[in-house]
């Protein structure tokens, strides 16, 4: 048979993927998409005025950044609101003040930017917990409480394990922690109210301020098209390899490139290829982890935030936090912050965590709202809060 690239997965790596090829001049190429869309984890709906991300919202960083080498230069980034005024909330409502929140920040920040964090062995918890207290028992910081303390550590823990997509930092070498490379530049650019899935139209070029003939990908993609099964095993009378699909359909090829989420192949390893992956490739697949980091996106009829932040943390009393913990709203101890969302006013966003996010998934919309209510009149108790108009997670 002729030349044949089949690639599993139409997220950004296989869309990717394959106007890369077709820019090389192959055009025999078939992708297999599980859903009824283009982008994976690049998930751009209509919703309030505008648009919002319900996967991959900001481009983080900018030197030897991919996204930001096909974006920046055309000017459709630009910093986000949540790059300033952030801003800390204790469970009685009160606001911590300003300068004792930068302190903290910059003392916890400091501490995952240490060198010695990539030779540590340890948790990141451990690492980052004593060397946090260590700094907060230095003479220029003995005017911050030991209970404030406490309450920023837990926290801290909170938001990193959403920044890391992690269910506790107990759980997790500090040496891991410092594997990914941040790229250079800031770390929170927005699409100017268009969304991520921008980065799906320049790829294809396809975006309104490209020039030059689209890229067909589109016609090339079969969706709900789940994969079973990838037979690699270049039998002599057959074709190099055969792909199944759960709707019982087969698609032939000389080349795979096999783009599903890191969730999907740890599900599926051991009946998804025959013959099997190599060892290496298989522990490799093994030992990944990638934690729950979901968004709870609320419509507002008045944004009663608006003077006091941009982005607020969650910091608990010790015996409130205890009290919630044996509660039925257990499960929103897991939201470790609230932000605005860059050109939609009305619209404020929790990212909810770990068990917790795994939890709420089988909540009811009702159900979440509540627990989100319950959470903005607590922190918020001197603002007028009415129920969300709608919302979307």
């Amino acid at each position: 048979m002729n030349s044949k690239v089949l690639i599993v997965g139409a997220g950004a790596a296989g869309i990717a993927a394959a106007t890369r090829l077709f820019r090389k001049g192959f055009r025999n190429l078939e992708i297999l998409e599980a859903t009824n869309r283009i982008g994976g984890r690049v998930h751009t709906v209509p919703f309030g005025a505008n648009v919002v991300d319900l996967g991959g919202q900001w481009c983080h960083g900018e030197k030897d950044n991919a996204v930001f080498e096909l974006a920046g230069p055309l000017g459709l980034l630009e910093p986000s609101v949540v790059a300033a005024g952030n801003v800390i909330i204790r469970s009685n409502g009160e606001l911590v003040p300003q300068e004792l929140t930068d302190r903290l920040m910059e003392v916890a920040f400091g501490i995952m930017e240490l060198e010695e964090i990539k030779t540590y062995h340890g948790t990141l918890g451990k690492f980052v917990t004593d060397r946090f207290r260590n700094a907060m028992a230095e003479a220029n910081n003995q005017d911050i409480d030991q209970e404030l303390i406490q309450q920023f550590l837990v926290f801290f823990h909170n938001y990193q394990r959403g920044y890391i997509a992690m269910d506790s930092w107990n759980e997790l070498s500090a040496a891991g922690s410092a594997a990914d490379e941040e790229c250079e530049g800031d770390q929170t650019l927005s699409w100017k109210g268009k969304g991520y899935k921008s980065v799906l139209e320049l790829l294809m070029n396809n975006h309104p301020v490209q020039t030059g003939e689209p890229i067909p990908i589109k016609d090339l993609i079969k969706f709900n098209k789940f994969v079973t099964n990838i037979n690699w095993s270049n039998e002599p009378d057959g074709p190099p390899i055969t792909v199944t699909c759960a709707d019982q359909s087969q698609h032939e090829a000389t080349h795979i490139i096999v783009t599903t989420s890191i969730g999907v192949l740890k599900e599926n390893l051991d009946s998804m290829f025959s013959p099997p992956l190599p060892s290496s490739k298989q522990n490799a697949i093994k030992g990944i982890h990638f934690g729950t980091v979901n968004k709870i996106i609320m419509e507002f009829t008045t944004p009663f935030w608006d003077d006091i932040g941009n982005t607020f943390g969650l910091l608990w009393n010790a015996q409130e936090l205890e009290q919630l913990r044996g509660s039925p709203l257990a499960w929103t101890e897991g939201v470790s912050v609230f932000f605005k969302v860059d050109h939609q006013p009305n619209l404020l966003v929790a990212w909810i965590i770990g068990p917790e996010g795994r939890q709420a998934e089988l909540l009811s919309d009702d159900q979440v709202i509540d627990g989100m209510m319950f959470l903005l009149k607590k922190f918020f108790k001197n603002q007028t809060i009415e129920r969300p108009i709608n919302m979307i997670r």
